[in-house]
């Protein structure tokens, strides 16, 4: 059996940062039973913009908008299998594990978190893994 893969695009067209920001990647794909999420920064739902904010702030929004994202795909956050977080600083991985944790409570995902310099003032992007 061959394997399908689609494009998957969020049921609200303001958090299409692929297309609103003009990016060469889609915000995510189905392929077979999993989804691959592209990492996502803070945007507003909206206005479609980026939202900066405090790292909590940055990241109650992206996994908020991640939820939405995922649920346009049909799965959910608990179906997430592995999580890749980017921090502007590592100072911060307290303030964003506070958030993190309200999103997912009871047996987390595999995660790695890694500090890096993003692009456009973030100061978190974070993607995914999922089961379809």
């Amino acid at each position: 059996m061959a394997l399908k893969r689609e494009a998957i695009e969020p049921e609200n067209p303001a958090l299409n940062a692929s297309r609103n920001f003009n990016l060469p990647h889609s915000p995510g794909i189905r392929a077979g039973e999993f989804i691959f999420l592209s990492g996502m920064v803070a945007v507003d739902p909206v206005a479609g913009e980026r939202a900066p904010g405090t790292v909590a702030a940055e990241t109650r929004q992206i996994l908020t908008n991640m939820a939405h994202l995922l649920e346009s795909a049909g799965s959910t956050l608990a179906q997430v299998v592995k999580v890749n977080v980017l921090i502007y600083s590592m100072l911060e991985y307290d303030n964003m594990n506070a958030v993190y944790r309200e999103f997912f409570p009871v047996d987390p995902p595999a995660r790695t978190v890694c500090g890096v310099q993003l692009s456009g003032g973030s100061k978190v992007e974070i993607e995914c893994v999922a089961l379809a």
